[in-house]
């Protein structure tokens, strides 16, 4: 491993450890949580995060609207008028969002085609039971975090479907979701695998159709940690949010 892709590794190791013992219910009031929905074969929710105590969380998880639920979603997704649609979902009840992480494996919600906040948002599923199969990732905001120099994503997904969400650390940022197809097949990807791309300022979000190199970083705090280089090309920009993410409304003490 190259010296600077070995210091990169370094600092994602330590910033894992750290922020996975940060994963514990907030104290903050409960709130309504709206999801990004992306994926076909599977079906993801990432949440839509801002600089503030209710939503001041990075997490995706691997979900399930029911066995109809998820028909209905696939074939909207698979008409062709609505290849560049975003899906969102708005949870029907408040909790705090780390109860996903613990407790709570499910909640009630409708389902979009659009962003439910915009206009021209269709409902296409109401008051359905959006159940949890497992987490893809998950870690809080705070202001004692540092902003990495290299771009980071998430690497996650099956099979020929991967995607990559930008690893959202300080403000003012971006969450931001694409599709990838890398030159080769990549297997299985290991849970909480990540993608740092060293030539790649964290600033500069993907564009479509272009090609990327990185080393995909993965492992636990318990476990040996890998770096394997691999080589994406972007598919679709599915979500690019910076707006929202702007303005930091955390204090020093959260």
């Amino acid at each position: 491993m190259e010296w600077k892709h070995r210091n990169i590794f370094i600092v994602l190791v330590l910033s894992l450890a750290a922020w996975r013992a940060d994963a514990q219910p907030g104290t903050e009031s409960p709130g309504v949580h709206g999801m990004l929905v992306l994926g076909s074969e599977s079906i993801y929710a990432s949440h839509l995060p801002m600089f503030m105590p209710q939503h001041r969380y990075q997490g995706i998880w691997e979900v399930s609207f029911g066995a109809e639920g998820d028909k209905v979603y696939r074939a909207e997704r698979a008409r062709p008028e609505n290849a560049k649609q975003i899906f969102t979902l708005n949870p029907l009840e408040r909790f705090r969002l780390p109860e996903l992480t613990q407790t709570r494996k499910s909640f009630q919600a409708d389902v979009f085609l659009g962003h439910f906040e915009r206009e021209g948002h269709e409902r296409i599923l109401q008051n359905v039971k959006v159940t949890l199969r497992r987490q893809v990732h998950w870690h809080p905001f705070r202001n004692s975090h540092e902003r990495p120099e290299a771009a980071t994503y998430l690497l996650f997904g099956k099979d020929k479907e991967l995607f990559l969400a930008h690893w959202i650390s300080l403000a003012p940022n971006f969450d931001q979701v694409v599709s990838v197809t890398p030159s080769k097949p990549l297997g299985e990807i290991p849970e909480g695998a990540q993608l740092v791309i060293a030539r790649r300022n964290d600033g500069d979000d993907l564009k479509a159709g272009e090609s990327v190199s990185g080393m995909m970083i993965a492992g636990r705090p318990e476990q040996p940690f890998t770096a394997t280089p691999v080589d994406l090309k972007v598919g679709s920009v599915i979500y690019l949010e910076k707006g929202e993410l702007a303005e930091n409304e955390l204090t020093d003490e959260e």
